[in-house]
C-alpha cells in the first residue's frame, strides 16, 4: 500500500513538473495567477489520464500519453499564452528531456537498495529539487532561446525530439531499450553526435553575420562621420562666402585707391588673391535639400580635380522622404565607386552621369558611367576580388535594404549603371 501511494505520488509531481516547467521555460511569468492557471490545467490533466487508466488500462493511457498531456498541454501554451507552437512543442520535448533526472537517480537507488520505495521515494526527491533548480537558474535562458527563429529553434530541439520518440519507441510501445540489442543502446549517442554537428554550424553561420553587422555597423559609423565633415566644410566655405561678399565694398574701395595711384601691378595681384578666394567657395547649387547638394558639390571637385567630367540631374525637394545622412551614405559610396572605375579607364572619355529626382515619396537615383571590364556578379550584386574593394557596393546594399527600397546593378553595352529605388 505505501509503495502504491508513493508510486501515485510520483506521477503526479512528474505531470506537474511537465506542465510547468514547460511553460516556465518558455518564459511564463512565475506569478500566483499562472501558478493557479497552470494548477487548473493539471487538474483537468490529471483526471483524464485517471479516467483513461480506471475504463480501459494503465498501461494504455501510459502509451497515449502524449496524445492526453502533450498535445494538448501545447495547444493550451499556444492559444492562451499565445506562444509560437513550435516553441511549445520545444519547450515540451526539453522538459520531458529534464525528467530523466529523476529516472535515472531513482534507477541508481534501486540498484542499491533493492526496494521499490525507496525508487520512489529517490525520484519524488529528485523531482522536486531539479524543479527548484530549474525555475531558479535556467528558465530565464530557456525563455529567450525558445524565442529565436524557427531554424534555430529546430537545431534547438531536435535532440529532446529524438529522445522523446527514442524512449516512447524503446519503453513504451516495446522492450527494445532492455533487450540488449547494440544499436539500440547506441542510437542516442548517434543522434547527439548529429545534433552537435548541426548546432556548431548553425552557431558558426550566425556567429559569421553577427560580425558581418558589426562590421557593417562601425563601417556605417564611419563613412556617416566623414561625409559629415566634408558637408561641415563646405559650410564653412558658405560662411567665408557671405564673409567675402559682405568686405567686397572694402575690396572694391582698395581697388579703385589704387589705380588711381596708377598702382597696376598691385591692383592686379590683389584682384588675383579675390579670385583664388572665390575659387575656394565656390558652390554649385544641384538641389533644395542642402546636405544632397554639399554630396554632390565635393564630389563634382573631387571628379575635376581628376579630369573627369560629372552630369548632374537633379529634381529633388528640400525635404525627402528618407533620412538625409541615409541617402547621401548611398550616393557618396556610388559616387565614389563611379570615380574608382573611372580611374581604371583606358579610354580619355571618362565621365559619369548621375539623376536624381523625387517622385512623390519616392527617390529613384541612377548613376551610368563606362567600364572596360565586365564586374562578375553575384545574386545580382558586382563583386570584387581585390582587396580593400566592394565595401562600398556592400553599404549601398545595406543601406537601402534598411530603407525598404530596390537597388539593381547592370551592365550595358560596357555602361556600368546602378539604379536605386528608395
Amino acid at each position: 500500500m505505501p509503495v502504491e501511494i508513493l508510486s501515485m505520488t510520483h506521477d503526479l509531481t512528474t505531470l506537474l513538473f511537465g506542465i510547468y516547467i514547460s511553460a516556465f521555460f518558455l518564459g511564463v511569468r512565475q506569478n500566483y495567477k499562472n501558478t493557479g492557471i497552470l494548477f487548473l490545467f493539471f487538474c483537468g490533466e490529471g483526471l483524464t489520464y485517471l479516467l483513461f487508466s480506471l475504463t480501459i488500462s494503465d498501461s494504455f493511457a501510459r502509451q497515449i500519453y502524449p496524445l492526453i498531456v502533450h498535445l494538448p498541454l501545447a495547444i493550451f501554451l499556444f492559444l492562451y499564452y499565445k506562444y509560437p507552437l513550435l516553441s511549445c512543442f520545444t519547450s515540451i520535448f526539453s522538459a520531458y528531456l529534464c525528467c530523466q533526472v529523476s529516472t535515472w537517480v531513482g534507477l541508481f537507488v534501486l540498484d542499491l537498495t533493492g526496494q521499490d520505495w525507496c525508487y520512489y521515494t529517490a525520484r519524488i526527491i529528485t523531482t522536486l529539487v531539479t524543479f527548484f533548480l530549474l525555475c531558479r537558474f535556467v528558465c530565464r535562458t530557456t525563455a529567450a532561446v525558445f524565442a529565436k527563429e524557427k531554424r534555430e529553434l529546430c537545431v534547438i530541439g531536435f535532440l529532446p525530439l529524438t529522445y522523446y520518440i527514442f524512449d516512447y519507441a524503446t519503453t513504451k510501445f516495446s522492450h527494445l531499450l532492455y533487450s540488449g540489442n547494440k544499436a539500440v543502446v547506441e542510437f542516442m549517442s548517434f543522434a547527439f553526435c548529429i545534433a552537435y554537428l548541426i548546432f556548431l554550424l548553425v552557431y558558426y553561420k550566425e556567429f559569421e553575420k553577427k560580425q558581418e553587422i558589426r562590421q557593417y555597423s562601425d563601417l556605417m559609423e564611419i563613412q556617416l562621420l566623414s561625409i559629415q565633415k566634408e558637408i561641415d566644410q563646405v559650410r564653412n566655405s558658405k560662411q567665408e562666402l557671405s564673409i567675402l561678399r559682405h568686405d567686397m565694398r572694402h575690396h572694391l574701395n582698395i581697388l579703385m585707391t589704387l589705380l588711381q595711384e596708377d598702382s597696376t601691378e598691385p591692383a592686379r595681384k590683389y584682384i588675383k588673391e579675390i579670385g583664388d578666394a572665390y575659387d575656394e567657395t565656390i558652390i554649385e547649387r544641384y538641389s533644395r535639400n542642402e546636405m544632397i547638394n554639399s554630396v554632390i558639390s565635393i564630389y563634382q571637385m573631387r571628379f575635376s580635380d581628376k579630369g573627369f567630367a560629372l552630369h548632374c540631374t537633379i529634381r529633388t525637394g528640400e525635404t525627402l522622404s528618407c533620412p538625409d545622412l541615409a541617402i547621401c551614405t548611398i550616393l557618396s559610396n556610388a559616387l565614389e565607386n563611379a570615380m574608382h572605375s573611372l580611374e581604371k579607364l583606358q579610354s580619355d572619355d571618362k565621365w559619369a552621369r548621375l539623376s536624381l529626382t523625387q517622385k512623390d515619396h519616392q527617390l529613384l537615383l541612377e548613376i551610368e558611367n563606362p567600364v572596360d571590364k565586365v564586374p562578375k556578379f553575384i545574386d545580382g550584386i558586382p563583386a570584387s576580388s581585390e582587396k580593400g574593394h566592394g565595401i562600398g557596393v556592400k553599404s549601398i546594399v545595406y543601406y537601402v535594404e534598411q530603407l525598404h527600397g530596390q537597388y539593381h546593378f547592370s551592365v550595358l553595352n560596357h555602361t556600368f549603371i546602378l539604379r536605386i529605388i528608395i
